[in-house]
């Protein structure tokens, strides 16, 4: 899980400019190492040399040149070129006074091989370079200009020190690697900190967080990441990334059961075993780890490769721990929002809500603004015989009522304790007032509640939003009128403006 990052491809670059870059760097001085080793080969090889042999390290030369030079350029591998280089190699010994001379291209582009592509790679092409010199001592003496067996023990005896260049070089190849990748890891991890910064969409913070996940498989050859969901039954594909071709969209839960059991239970990374149909869709990736989703339960992510190194979970933990931060931070920041904006009692909209929508609330083609302003009748009644948590209960129950009363465009709010209001939006007198009786027949009808049975009345004032008049100043004018309304008898709606009615407001019975 730790091969060479993927750099952005780039077709055409310098040779002669040294890169930057660890990796890039090492390759540019392994290659530079490769072409200088030949130049000066080559000159002991010519030594001597007929046309044939002239022609045939020319040849040679070339090739070996313009492969290195497509593989430094695209940054990758080629098992033709490979090939090519082996060939290339064979000629070179073919036509050189003896064929150990070629052992001094062969050690220098075994290490420039190295440092690209898997161990496997290299350890093929080692084989291809054994194998091209091991062809040229057969093909001695068929070969223009020899007459005698090729001497043969220079060759064969330097030959075992070609795969113990090939274990160095790739160990050295990995170091840079690792090192690379997790260079790359981190700036993917501090890019996601900061892209998460300032999100509060728990969709885009995982949408984030798996654009995360893809980069770093894109960077990281073989890796690939499922995240399933465990229905007590089936494994359910959600997302995957990698090398991971046609999945299903269901999986057999049975053989990853228990791993998978075990990770949530203990929210750390554990090794499982992966589906039959999972392992084959990722190229028979043997490895397996799950690790469970933060606060949500059944949810895991998968990871999967050839070789999982504890650094690469790690890393996944990380995106996996930050993503749910990310989460809690959003629902603990809505959370604030929604106690800033509510009452806590009722979950209506509280005082301050309720007074800057009352302060934007302007008129339109369809009406004016209207505030109701409800105080309940005879509260303190239920408070002293029922106790204070009847009286909770049942300002519960009222706001419930109120707001089922209300219109979908208005407002309902507690401004504290048994008071309410209700911001009506474009309506006229009548309508207000009309609003207002259905609010005192909810609020009049009798509540059951656990230690008795409760009534209580209303008293609305009803005022109209002027243009630019305070909040205060309304609430003002509906508060006169709910005092006139309680004054003609409670249990009624007073319009501001309008002449007390002593009998015909009442729609309940103080």
């Amino acid at each position: 899980m730790t091969p060479p990052p993927v750099t952005s491809p780039a077709t055409r670059r310098s040779v002669f400019r040294r890169p930057t870059d660890l990796v890039e760097r090492t390759r540019w001085l392994f290659g530079a190492c490769a072409v200088v080793s030949l130049v000066l080969t080559t000159g002991g090889a010519v030594a001597g040399a007929g046309t044939w042999r002239l022609l045939a390290i020319a040849v040679a030369v070339a090739a070996l040149l313009g492969s290195w030079l497509h593989r430094y350029t695209a940054r990758r591998g080629s098992f033709a070129l490979d090939l090519l280089d082996a060939v290339a190699i064979c000629l070179f010994a073919l036509a050189s006074p003896v064929p150990a001379v070629a052992l001094g291209v062969t050690f220098s582009a075994l290490w420039f091989r190295a440092v690209y592509g898997r161990d496997r790679d290299t350890w093929a092409y080692t084989t291809a370079q054994c194998a091209g010199l091991v062809a040229a001592l057969a093909l001695w003496e068929v070969f223009p200009g020899h007459t005698a067996p090729a001497p043969a023990a220079p060759l064969l005896g330097a030959l075992p020190i070609a795969p113990l260049l090939a274990v160095v070089a790739r160990h050295l190849a990995r170091v840079l690697q690792e090192h690379q990748a997790a260079q790359a890891w981190d700036a993917t991890l501090s890019r996601l900190t900061t892209q998460l910064l300032g999100v509060t969409d728990v969709e885009q913070i995982r949408e984030r967080g798996w654009e995360a996940a893809e980069h770093i498989c894109r960077i990281t050859p073989g890796l690939s990441v499922v995240i399933v969901e465990d229905d007590g039954e089936r494994l359910l594909v959600q997302r995957s990334v990698g090398p991971v071709h046609q999945l299903p969209g269901t999986l057999d839960r049975t053989p990853s059961a228990v791993g998978l059991a075990a990770a949530a239970g203990s929210q750390e990374p554990r090794d499982v075993t992966a589906p039959p149909e999972l392992v084959a869709a990722a190229g028979g990736a043997s490895c397996w780890a799950a690790i469970p989703l933060p606060d949500e339960p059944g949810r895991n992510l998968l990871l999967g490769g050839s070789v999982l190194h504890p650094a690469g979970v790690a890393l996944f933990q990380q995106l996996v721990n930050q993503a749910a931060l990310a989460v809690r931070a959003t629902s603990a920041h809505r959370e604030l929002e929604v106690q800033a904006r509510t009452d806590a009692l009722t979950g209506l909209a509280n005082r301050g809500t309720f007074s800057a929508a009352l302060a934007a609330a302007t008129p339109s083609a369809a009406g004016d603004p209207w505030l109701l302003f409800v105080d309940l009748d005879d509260f303190k009644l239920v408070n002293d015989r029922l106790g204070h948590a009847a009286g909770d209960d049942l300002l519960r129950a009222v706001g419930a009522r109120l707001a089922g009363v209300v219109r979908a465009p208005d407002l309902c709010a507690r401004l504290g304790g048994d008071e309410f209001a209700v911001l009506v939006h474009a309506a006229d007198a009548a309508e207000a007032e009309t609003l207002g009786r259905r609010l005192v027949e909810a609020v009049s009808a009798p509540v059951p509640l656990a230690a008795g049975t409760a009534r209580v009345g209303a008293s609305i004032g009803a005022a109209r939003v002027l243009p630019g008049a305070s909040w205060t100043s309304t609430l003002q004018q509906a508060d006169l009128a709910m005092y006139a309304a309680k004054a003609a008898g409670k249990n009624r709606v007073h319009v501001s403006g309008a002449a007390p009615q002593l009998t015909s407001g009442a729609l309940i019975p103080s």
